[in-house]
């Protein structure tokens, strides 16, 4: 239960030795902690979210497991990672046809076989990362194979369960290589050029034929408003070729469970994709949800799950939507043979919006890719970061400005407060309302050590815990400094690992270290000003030498 922030050990000094450890870390054995308080979202629905409890329970249980890695990987295919959605999926795909759903299942098992196959980590299977695109591909083949010829349903369980492993192999080789040289992600275009490939061979083979743009759906009779309508929950099941009306709602009810945000999003996503298939002329089209599942899709992805949803990030995911939905014509008469588009439009869109805002929205920082979660968490990390920073920068100011500190206690909660006071009284034995080094060594009953050099010399430790706790320099800690210390570190405890979270992607170098420019853009993305040269100077030191992330939450802490 530390408050470590790097990715890998302690960060090394110049010299070559370990850094001392950090005063947060210290302090820690004073801080009587409780488990972080959830999003209002989980605690109104308990199944939202992720669940990370139902694989951790079961680990053990091999075909528990594989049967939640399997739901996680249906849920996948819309960005949500949770099984009960999973199952709400699974009967949408068995409403739009059974076959659908088989062969679905097929994508995913092959998928997740050939990812054990080729080592990919225990995580990454479980949590769906290799099983979406197996679940595209499978479903892909439900749709558009013709299963009546004698012979059929074989050849395509074949085609599902290849195709599956073929999935897997490409993520698990290009795709990561395309990450490691770009920092985007390969998406649903594994998904993609598998179907393709199985389709153009088969389509050239002339056995057994195809209906390459699915079964024939007739366009929904009514009014422009009629159409607008029904694009919404069958923009959602077109993402896994559902254009039945209640597997489309379904859709749309198993992201909800997973994410309210996320369904939300995917609402404006495909909103706009309908408005601008009105706009062109093809309110049939729209009122089958083929305007709008590209729109879904690149709206959830930029709003909510690689940037967090902010004002500006959601309105990037609007433009992204539109952009998606627009493509989708354009793309389909280019493509040979007469194959489908499939999601081309909003792997392209969504792409390219990524490039774009990093190179002309730095402010807008993405979610580290092993972080990702429920749009709904992605906001949490950043209002935690935003207030913390926010204080950070007032109290910056007045350091700078040689003003006094601002008290955290006159907003704090009187619980809180009073078992600080009752700590303080503990600690100052002799009553002169000052801490001493003695009594602040006998206070802590374990100084941690650093694993490179065993256990920490107590009094040196903590002589420096003791020199940074004395906030206006007179020389003594007294009651208001170590309660106002305590209250920073309750803070920053509590948003620790949402911080942390947010602050991996600003290291753009990689270093573990934030330096001055990765600080202005943290800043940024919260809305305030660069450093000033006097700031630059109190936080960096006068050769602006980077920060180690421990050095940083010191900094947090004691500013």
């Amino acid at each position: 239960m530390g408050l470590s922030c790097s990715h890998g050990a302690l960060a090394m000094n110049r010299t070559g030795a370990p850094d001392p450890l950090p005063v947060h870390q210290l302090l820690l054995s004073l801080l009587a902690t409780e488990a972080p308080v959830g999003c209002w979202y989980e605690r109104v629905l308990p199944f939202s979210g992720t669940l990370p409890q139902l694989t951790s329970r079961w680990r053990h249980r091999r075909a528990v497991v594989a049967v939640v890695a399997a739901l996680r990987s249906l849920g996948q295919v819309i960005f949500i990672n949770n099984p009960l959605s999973g199952l709400l999926l699974l009967l949408a795909l068995l409403l739009q046809s059974p076959s659908v759903a088989l062969f679905a299942a097929f994508g995913i098992a092959a998928a997740h076989l050939a990812a054990k196959a080729l080592g990919s980590s225990w995580d990454d299977r479980h949590n769906g990362i290799y099983g979406f695109n197996g679940a595209l591909v499978g479903s892909a083949i439900g749709t558009f194979a013709d299963l009546g010829p004698p012979g059929a349903f074989l050849l395509w369980t074949l085609a599902a369960l290849g195709g599956g492993a073929l999935s897997s192999v490409l993520v698990h080789g290009p795709g990561r290589r395309l990450h490691a040289a770009t920092g985007l992600p390969p998406m649903t275009l594994p998904f993609c050029l598998v179907t393709w490939g199985l389709l153009a061979l088969v389509t050239l083979a002339d056995v057994p034929p195809l209906q390459l743009h699915g079964p024939a759906m007739v366009p929904p009779a009514g009014s422009a408003l009629q159409a607008f309508l029904l694009a919404l929950p069958r923009g959602f099941g077109q993402v896994f070729f559902c254009g039945d009306l209640a597997s489309g709602w379904l859709v749309l009810a198993a992201t909800a469970v997973a994410s309210p945000m996320a369904a939300g999003v995917g609402l404006m996503g495909a909103a706009i994709g309908a408005l601008a298939g009105l706009a062109s002329g093809a309110a049939g089209a729209v009122g089958l949800g083929l305007w709008s599942y590209d729109g879904v899709l690149s709206a959830i992805a930029i709003g909510g799950i690689f940037h967090a949803p902010t004002r500006r990030s959601l309105g990037v995911a609007a433009l992204a939507a539109l952009a998606a939905s627009l493509l989708t014509q354009p793309l389909e008469r280019l493509m040979p043979l007469g194959l489908p588009a499939l999601t081309l439009s909003f792997i392209v869109a969504t792409l390219a919006t990524l490039l774009v805002v990093r190179r002309a929205l730095p402010t807008v920082v993405p979610v580290a890719l092993h972080a990702i979660l429920t749009p709904e968490e992605h906001l949490q990390r950043y209002l935690v970061t935003r207030r913390l920073l926010n204080d950070y920068r007032s109290r910056l100011r007045g350091a700078v400005g040689g003003g006094a500190w601002t008290s955290l206690a006159p907003s704090a909660d009187p619980a809180l407060l009073g078992r600080f006071e009752e700590l303080f009284e503990r600690l100052d034995r002799d009553r002169d309302g000052q801490l001493s080094l003695s009594e602040l060594v006998d206070g802590i009953e374990q100084v941690p050590g650093d694993p490179d050099q065993g256990p920490s010399d107590p009094a040196a430790a903590l002589a420096r815990v003791l020199a940074a706790m004395d906030l206006d320099g007179d020389g003594v800690v007294d009651r208001a400094e170590f309660i106002e210390v305590m209250l920073r570190l309750r803070r920053l405890w509590d948003g620790q690992e949402r911080l942390k979270r947010y602050l991996i992607p600003v290291d753009a170098d990689g270093d573990d270290r934030l330096d001055p420019g990765e600080m202005d853009r943290l800043l940024s993305s919260i809305g305030q000003p660069p450093l000033n040269r006097l700031e630059q100077r109190a936080v960096f030191g006068p050769e602006r030498s980077g920060l180690t992330w421990h050095a940083f939450f010191d900094r947090l802490l004691l500013t």
